[in-house]
């Protein structure tokens, strides 16, 4: 079975896509909506099964305010079941089906053995401009990193994190920080050079690449790498 994911749009339209990972964080994603609506953006916020089952109000807020959201897995983890249990959550308390979906590290092996993950609606989506935020400390370095991008251009999907998969609460609501400094400059800069910044639901997704499995496979759970072995990949 074959596995395809997307990592931008179409690059004759003037649209980018902000994307934040790992929420819901609140009060770091209500923080992020603001800065948004403040400027006329949307976004698409990936979150994970276990925030929502937290915080389901903050994530309700997201959909509310016309937002994007999309399944980040449950427990970002990478073991069999993780889409589908976050989807569970999500969609219940969305009322219908994600539409998106992106892998957490990018390990893209665990949405093979997923109903979710691989059915016909469902679009799993990378992105073609990471400016590691996580990793960052300095604002300017985020700025600096979405903004002189090489691949940054129409249809470009961005991956920024509003919260993480930290159980540790002081972690997980220092480690946006930095990104919520450097957001403004961000979408002032982006819309200052003729993008929209939309949802992925209103971006056409181009090029699906096929995904082969590789050496990311040694971060998955026995049952995954098991799988995987199976596929002739590197798991092991």
């Amino acid at each position: 079975m074959s596995l395809q994911y997307y990592t931008h749009g179409r690059r004759d339209q003037m649209k980018v896509a902000l994307t934040f990972d790992d929420g819901p964080n609140p009060p770091r994603t209500d923080r992020v909506m603001e800065i948004l609506d403040s400027r006329g953006a949307r976004g698409t916020f990936f979150v994970l099964g276990k925030w929502v089952e937290r915080w389901p109000q903050a994530f309700l807020r997201i959909a509310q305010k016309g937002h994007c959201v999309g399944n980040h897995s449950h427990l970002h983890e990478a073991h069999l079941g993780d889409f589908d249990r976050a989807e569970a959550v999500i969609g219940n308390l969305l009322g219908r089906p994600t539409r998106f979906l992106r892998a957490h590290y990018f390990n893209f092996f665990t949405c093979l053995y997923s109903p979710v993950a691989m059915s016909r609606e469902m679009k799993i989506v990378d992105a073609d401009v990471n400016p590691a935020d996580y990793a960052k400390s300095d604002p300017q370095a985020i700025i600096d990193a979405t903004l002189n991008d090489p691949a940054l251009a129409g249809g470009s999907i961005i991956d920024l994190h509003d919260g993480r998969e930290f159980d540790d609460d002081a972690r997980r609501l220092a480690s946006p920080l930095p990104m919520l400094e450097a957001l403004p400059a961000i979408v002032d800069g982006l819309q200052a050079r003729g993008f929209e910044l939309v949802g992925l639901d209103e971006m056409e997704l181009v090029e699906p690449i096929e995904w082969q499995p590789d050496e990311r496979g040694t971060f998955a759970s026995p049952e995954v790498r098991a799988a995987i072995h199976g596929l002739g990949g590197k798991a092991d």
